[in-house]
């Protein structure tokens, strides 16, 4: 059978295929999330060498990435519905690689601004094809561990790119780590053009021939459990990547870390907590929604409510390695949910919509968390700065907490509607 490109495709596969599939994936998760985050590893040389201030730097990490990573990830998420998945990855990989490697070589604040913009342009087709094809090779109650494998990925990603763009920041400076993050992917886009292409029914291709973007919009949104399951996805970004894009500057200036130590430590403390807890909840959620659905969406609520008060402990602490522990805490019990999450998306949406719906659950992170939440943090800092000097990010991280509550509320609404709107 043949794709809507007239390319040969397979059929939907399991087993062995499976696993190489989702392992070529998660490298790519791996990379897509690394290039992301690099940034917040180097914003404070960058900031003495460029002359910035907190808020510049809060839109660098976050507006000028997100808006476009959201702007252009639903008629991304459409095209993934419609076309080659696999070549599209190719593509979108081969594209934010380059601009990441771009960013180093930047000389000011505009010239950062539109790497990062480009940045955005080829990540934003990552995760809805990526999504996808998951969701094509998995099947229904499966489908929480593949996601959780491809986001562990993107948390080791973070983890070991903060920790090894630190060290090469510390002794070749910050425009080294943002090309070395940039060049180190760009071999994968062979790994991805030799991955099978898994096809869906011909009634659902022809579905998503005939049904206009807005139509599949429609559709999504007015399913309340896939609208508070987008809230809660977007508030918890807000959270998740404001704290992820400044710890490391938090432990620099709050705690006195130097750029090498306080990678190392920030990177370890994201990978601890997330990759063995993504993969475990992943397992867990698997087994548990055997007997019940809702366990995909019960599950977000209970960890993110309860990474909140973890984070708020770890930027009240004055001792480091305190702080340390505290922010594994955080991270395990807001990422390890963050698979489970992404995969529920799927259980409300045809297959033919699987990777608008996507898109939608992105442009909602990429706005609320990706484009607002580095940058409020950023302008907080800067207001408290008059009152409360060096300190000033330390309580402006604290705020941020309150997010992650709110958003676990968002998930037990969508439970409530669950039964009704899954398809």
């Amino acid at each position: 059978m043949r794709d809507l490109t007239g390319t040969q495709s397979a059929p939907a596969y399991g087993g062995r295929t499976a696993i190489f599939a989702v392992a070529v994936l998660t490298m790519v998760s791996f990379f897509n999330y690394m290039d992301r985050m690099v940034l917040a590893v180097v914003l404070e040389p960058m900031k003495h060498e460029l002359g910035l201030s907190d808020s510049e730097l809060g839109l660098l990490s976050g507006v000028a990435f997100a808006v476009v990573y959201a702007t252009m990830g639903i008629p991304l998420g459409r095209l993934a519905d419609r076309t080659n998945r696999t070549r599209l990855l190719a593509v979108c990989l081969g594209f934010w690689s380059i601009m990441t490697f771009t960013t180093g070589l930047a000389r000011n604040f505009t010239q950062v601004f539109m790497a990062r913009v480009g940045v955005g342009i080829g990540e934003a087709g990552c995760a809805p094809a990526a999504h996808s094809l998951i969701g094509d090779y998995f099947p229904a109650h499966r489908r929480a561990i593949g996601i959780s494998l491809f986001q562990a990925g993107g948390i080791a990603g973070v983890s070991i790119g903060l920790m090894v763009a630190g060290a090469i920041a510390h002794s070749y400076g910050w425009r080294a780590a943002l090309m070395v993050a940039g060049l180190a992917s760009l071999p994968l886009v062979v790994l991805l053009l030799m991955l099978p292409e898994p096809t869906h029914e011909s009634a659902e291709v022809g579905q998503a021939t005939k049904e206009s973007l807005w139509a599949s919009l429609a559709i999504l949104l007015r399913r309340r459990a896939f609208l508070h399951l987008n809230l809660g996805l977007g508030i918890s970004s807000f959270g998740i990547y404001g704290i992820g894009q400044w710890q490391t500057t938090f432990l620099i200036r709050s705690m006195e870390l130097d750029l090498q130590v306080a990678g190392f430590w920030s990177g370890l403390s994201h990978g601890t907590g997330g990759i063995i807890g993504v993969i475990g909840v992943g397992a867990l959620t698997s087994y548990l929604m055997r007997r019940d659905h809702r366990w995909e969406l019960w599950i977000p609520a209970a960890g993110y409510s309860a990474s909140a008060p973890a984070f708020a402990a770890a930027f009240l602490a004055t001792d480091w390695k305190l702080c340390v522990v505290l922010l594994t805490a955080g991270v395990a019990l807001s990422l390890s949910t963050s698979g489970v999450a992404l995969s529920a998306l799927q259980s409300f949406a045809e297959p033919w919509r699987r990777g608008t719906a996507v898109a939608v659950a992105l442009f909602t992170s990429a706005m609320i968390g990706l484009g607002l939440g580095p940058y409020s943090i950023g302008l907080l800092s800067d207001l408290l700065a008059p009152t409360q000097g060096v300190e000033s990010l330390r309580y402006a991280l604290l705020a941020s907490c309150i997010s992650l509550v709110w958003a676990g509320w968002h998930f037990m609404l969508a439970s409530r509607w669950a039964i009704r709107d899954r398809v």
